[in-house]
């Protein structure tokens, strides 16, 4: 298998950050709603409370966030204009992200905002190593 470029490895990364915040937050809602909700067809679907709300919202921004950077990456490697700035770009993006996962987790607010605005400036960085 060849190696992957670091902006290669850290979508990796993210998709799997991605699917770890959806286990997050689905395991919140089988426990507060019960195993029998879980396990039946959810055609009712209570708002999950606490932490297992933080943990969803978290996971929708994620959501949000990892099109367009993984639009980008993909954008950066198939052009060949992949570079110094577009890896950090990319690094920053993942360690933003999964700060952001955390602290929104734990419910802390001025942190999270700005591990938020990291992510952004991370796409930043690769949209700048492209043009």
């Amino acid at each position: 298998m060849p190696d992957l470029s670091v902006e290669l490895t850290m979508l990796l990364w993210a998709s799997i950050l991605y699917v770890a915040q959806i286990l997050v937050a689905a395991a919140a809602g089988d426990m507060q709603n019960g195993m029998a909700w879980a396990m039946g067809n959810r055609d009712d679907i209570p708002p999950v409370s606490g932490w297992g709300g933080r943990a969803r919202r978290a996971q929708d921004n994620m959501a949000e966030n990892l099109l367009p950077f993984a639009c980008l990456v993909l954008i950066a490697h198939g052009s060949g204009r992949a570079g110094d700035l577009s890896a950090l770009g990319a690094q920053i993006f993942l360690f933003s992200r999964l700060a952001h996962a955390l602290l929104y987790l734990g419910g802390v607010k001025v942190f999270r905002s700005l591990a938020y605005f990291g992510g952004l400036i991370g796409m930043g960085m690769i949209i700048a190593q492209v043009l």
